[in-house]
Parts: structure tokens; C-alpha cells; sequence
């Protein structure tokens, strides 16, 4: 159900209004689609299980009459939460620090970011404030600071794969896609892949905001990701539904195709 006021709607569209200026999704609904069930505005967020130990964690955003939304990972060790990922603003994030902790009675152990785009790391400063390490590459870390999108602790061109109790994760920069400093996430005891933003969903039309792109070099990103990850069973994108390895093949022909 949407607020009225126009106060509100008005907030809404400064804080979402700007992050599409990164890493716009392609494919809006109709607000009257959105049901109480769900209620994406404001500070509510989705949980849904992709396997035992992996969730996604999808905020939503309205903009111009239309929601968004954006995904991020949540995954379970016998020592923790990893998170991949904010929720798209401080206070989605702060529903998702707080849902952990309420859902799963767990201590969140660190945050990857996987680029400097508000979508991802919108709520970095929360994990600071509970002393919840925030790690990302020494590129997003610069791009950060140079956005005022908060601070990261840049390790992971250096700690390419992060261990906690049972699970791991690994890092893998492909190369300039989606932005220069783009990263996927590959979880290898689940055979989950976290494409983020360099892969589009299956009902992608077109690239979305391309500002940061590099549309020459984006292709080659995405066919190292498919060489690298060929046993990935699940294919988390940033914004959309997941799926399998055909996401790098339909992002690789939206590439490819002459309208893009």
C-alpha cells in the first residue's frame, strides 16, 4: 500500500532518484502490482531462500510511478552471516542488520561490496557503527571516496578468497563491465554465483544506465566469468530474477546486439 503524502513522496524521490544514475534496472513494475504483502517502500525488504545456507536479501525503491529492485546475499556459516552487498538505503539496511540478527540469531561477520554504486553500499556506514568490517577492492575503495559513498576496507585484491567456519567465499574482478570496479561473488560449497550488476536478468531488454560502463570491454568480463564458473548452479544478478549460466549468455547478446 503507497503513502499518500506528497511529503513522503517527495523523500522518495531524492533518495532513490539519485542512485539511478548508477546501476538503473531495466525492468520496472507498475506500483498498483505491489501488494501489501510486500510493501517495498519505505524501509521493507524480501527475504527468500535459495538454498539452505544462501538467502537473497531484495530491496525496492519507487521512481517515477514505478518500484525497483535490487539483490544482495546473505550467507550462513557455523561462525556467521556474510553479507553480500547493502540493502539500497540506510534504513532498508538497517531492517536487514536487524532482521539477521532477529531471523538467524547470528553475528554478521563481514560485508563485500561489489562496486561503488549506491545500490551496494548505500548503508555501509551501519556496519561501521557496529564495527562490522566492510571489505571491497583498493578501485571501489577509491571510487567510494571520491562519491562520499562511505569507507571499505580495500583487501580483496589481495584476500581473493575469505573463509568463515564451513564456507567460503571468492572474489573474482573480471574486468571494466558495468563499472571499473565491478566484482562478482562466487560461493564455492553452494555453487552459487553473485554476478551483481555485470549480469542482467533474463527479461532485460537493453543495459540500463550505461554511464560507467565500458561496452567494448563488458563482453570479455562476462565470458571470463562464464570460463572461471562453469559449474555455478545459480546465477544471482543485481537486479532481477536469478537464475542459471544462461544470465552471462543473454547478458553477452544484449551486448552484442546493435540497439544496445
Amino acid at each position: 500500500m503507497f503513502v499518500q503524502s506528497g511529503i513522503v513522496r517527495f523523500f522518495l524521490f531524492l533518495s532513490f532518484g539519485i542512485w539511478f544514475v548508477h546501476c538503473q534496472t531495466t525492468n520496472p513494475f507498475p506500483a498498483d502490482k505491489i501488494n501489501a504483502k510486500t510493501n517495498p517502500v519505505g524501509t521493507s525488504i524480501e527475504w527468500i531462500k535459495i538454498k539452505e545456507t544462501v538467502w537473497v536479501h531484495k530491496s525496492f525503491g519507487s521512481f517515477q510511478g514505478k518500484i525497483f529492485e535490487s539483490n544482495g546475499l546473505v550467507v550462513l556459516t557455523n561462525q556467521g552471516v556474510v553479507i553480500i552487498d547493502t540493502a539500497w538505503t540506510e534504513p532498508q539496511t538497517e531492517e536487514l542488520i536487524l532482521g539477521i540478527q532477529t531471523k538467524f540469531q547470528k553475528d554478521i561477520l563481514f560485508l563485500i561490496v561489489t562496486h561503488a554504486h549506491d545500490d551496494r553500499m548505500a548503508g555501509v556506514n551501519l556496519f561501521h557503527k557496529r564495527n562490522i568490517p566492510v571489505y571491497s577492492t583498493n578501485l571501489t575503495a577509491k571510487l567510494a571516496k571520491e562519491k562520499g559513498l562511505g569507507k571499505t576496507n580495500p583487501i580483496l585484491d589481495i584476500q581473493t578468497r575469505l573463509y568463515s567456519g564451513n564456507h567460503s567465499v571468492e572474489i573474482f574482478f573480471p574486468g571494466h563491465g558495468h563499472s571499473p570496479d565491478n566484482i562478482v561473488v562466487w560461493l564455492p560449497d553452494t555453487h552459487i554465483l553473485f554476478g551483481g550488476c555485470l549480469v542482467k536478468d533474463l527479461d532485460a531488454k537493453d543495459l540500463g544506465n550505461v554511464k560507467d560502463a565500458n561496452l567494448v570491454e563488458w563482453e570479455n568480463a562476462v565470458k571470463r566469468v562464464l570460463t572461471r564458473y562453469p559449474d555455478a548452479e545459480v546465477v544471482v544478478p543485481g537486479h532481477g530474477n536469478w537464475g542459471k549460466l544462461d544470465l552471462l549468455r543473454h547478458t553477452i547478446r544484449l551486448l552484442v546486439s546493435p540497439n544496445h
